[in-house]
């Protein structure tokens, strides 16, 4: 089973990682500038406040006026609920 580190990596890094490729592909910069900007809040993928941050971040990203290409819709979808989860764990695993 991943630590999670590994799944900070795997669930939320990376996919942010993918999602700013896909912005820079597109040329959509200020997506890709707020995006690059909640990457830098994961650079410890053991900090569970900064963690939590970048969580309360991308809720926002439906809220700014972007115009997502259906491509990056679906990824921004999986993001949120890859990010919601672990988000859940997370409050769930400070209850005693």
């Amino acid at each position: 089973m991943a630590d999670f580190s590994e799944i900070v990596e795997t669930d939320l890094s990376g996919r942010i990682k993918s999602l700013c490729e896909l912005f820079a592909k597109e040329e959509a910069m200020e997506e890709y500038t707020f995006f690059s900007g909640i990457l830098t809040l994961l650079s410890d993928p053991n900090d569970e406040p900064m963690i939590l941050t970048a969580v309360i971040e991308l809720s926002r990203c439906a809220f700014l006026g972007f115009s997502y290409s259906m491509e990056a819709q679906i990824q921004i979808d999986e993001l949120l609920d890859k990010a919601i989860n672990l988000s859940e764990t997370m409050s769930a695993t400070g209850i005693n």
